[in-house]
């Protein structure tokens, strides 16, 4: 199959039967509860933000305002206890350009305002990636429903966390046509730096050259403009965010990272403890080890993808690669938020064994994953193997439903 340029049409297809539990679940019935279940599911998240709030990049903002360096005040330890909560500058400084203005604004309506942002984000990303993956009708109000009841939307918005913004700039794709637009927007999902790698990777080996190099441009600039504003020494400037991270990122689950540091520590296989995971300080070279355990994983799925992929239609390839981020890099519940591709995906495929398969895989992240965090399980050894095991199977089962999506319209990164 050769695929034409974005937004050429096919000849008609037919309409696609749904299978009769998804078509119980676009009965009128069930999303309207369901859309009853979204709105008790945001309200506890911004309940939740307004309370708590525990990733709002509000303290660095706060310093920022003031011309302090944040990333240099948590290396050195917070010593004036200035960084609320967990809300330490582990982003690119692209992030911190955007997020000043919260910095002069007294906590409780910077969160607030945050809040209601996050919810337009979540939004925006159903209503394009609907438009991306033509789902329309209750189609596209099962996608909303399903994500904004998801565990990912409630924890992004009652975190202040940034996965939204993260979304919403790689959703947009679906409305940016040109490959310098994809770029910049690209180059905005470049904030939280361990999303885009997978994608950005692919498009290399697919020599895009003009998107990758449109999307330098923000994290360029937003460097610059934050090297002007506080003057720290340039590289000292350049490398803080990255030894943030070192410092603070937790192993996350169902990621290549987490498995490398559970083979690296060998800890007993139900340890209930989170701290289970860590590499001690002293373990010298093998830090280094699960950093690149994830780049190696992540230029292999990009080179399989662009290997195998030239005739898939490239929204299915979409898909594997934002979800394939999850399993080359930390990741927290929040992130799987990028699951939404894949969704859109299955609602769009005919029925058949993959399809329910891929409906079942993205359940257990987006919902039963919050009963593990309840027993506290979601960080002992054997389910982060496990749950490494079950994305790898989300992956692949998105991928098989290649030829089981009709789309009228050919569609390419």
């Amino acid at each position: 199959m050769n695929h034409a340029e974005n937004g050429t049409p096919r000849a008609s297809e037919p309409v696609q039967p749904h299978g009769p539990w998804l078509g119980w679940l676009l009965s009128r019935p069930v999303l309207w509860l369901g859309t009853v279940l979204a709105l008790v599911s945001v309200a506890d998240g911004i309940r939740n933000s307004i309370l708590r709030s525990l990733d709002f990049q509000w303290s660095p903002a706060r310093l920022l305002a003031q011309h302090i360096d944040p990333w240099a005040t948590y290396l050195a330890g917070d010593p004036g206890h200035r960084i609320l909560l967990n809300q330490v500058p582990n982003y690119l400084h692209e992030l911190y350009v955007a997020m000043l203005p919260f910095g002069y604004l007294p906590l409780m309506p910077a969160k607030l305002i945050w809040a209601v942002i996050n919810l337009a984000l979540v939004l925006i990303s159903c209503f394009c990636v609907a438009r991306m993956y033509e789902l329309e009708g209750r189609h596209a109000w099962l996608l909303a429903v399903l994500v904004l009841t998801s565990t990912p939307a409630r924890v992004t918005i009652g975190n202040g966390q940034v996965t939204a913004l993260i979304l919403a700039s790689l959703a947009l794709w679906a409305l940016a046509l040109s490959s310098s637009a994809r770029g910049l927007l690209l180059g905005a999902a470049w904030a939280k730096y361990s999303v885009p790698p997978v994608l950005a990777a692919f498009l290399l080996l697919r020599r895009r050259w003009r998107l990758l190099l449109y999307s330098l441009l923000p994290p360029a600039l937003g460097f610059l403009f934050i090297y002007g504003w506080l003057r720290t020494p340039f590289w000292t400037l350049l490398l803080e965010p990255f030894r943030t991270s070192t410092n603070n990122v937790s192993p996350g689950l169902a990621n290549i990272m987490a498995v490398s540091e559970i083979a690296l520590r060998r800890p007993p296989f139900f340890h209930p403890m989170p701290d289970a995971f860590y590499l001690a300080p002293s373990a010298g070279w093998a830090l280094y080890v699960p950093y690149l355990c994830g780049v190696l994983l992540a230029l292999g799925v990009a080179a399989y993808f662009s290997a195998h992929g030239k005739d898939a239609d490239e929204r299915i390839l979409m898909a594997c690669l934002t979800a394939a981020s999850l399993l080359c890099f930390k990741h927290q519940i929040y992130d799987f938020l990028l699951l939404i591709f894949p969704l859109a995906v299955a609602l769009k495929a005919g029925p058949g064994r993959a399809r329910n398969w891929l409906l079942g895989l993205i359940a257990y992240f987006w919902y039963a994953e919050r009963l593990l965090h309840i027993r506290r399980w979601e960080f002992w050894p054997a389910v982060v193997i496990l749950s490494f095991g079950v994305l790898l199977a989300l992956i692949a089962a998105t991928w098989k439903l290649c030829d089981r999506v009709r789309w009228r319209v050919d569609w390419k990164l």
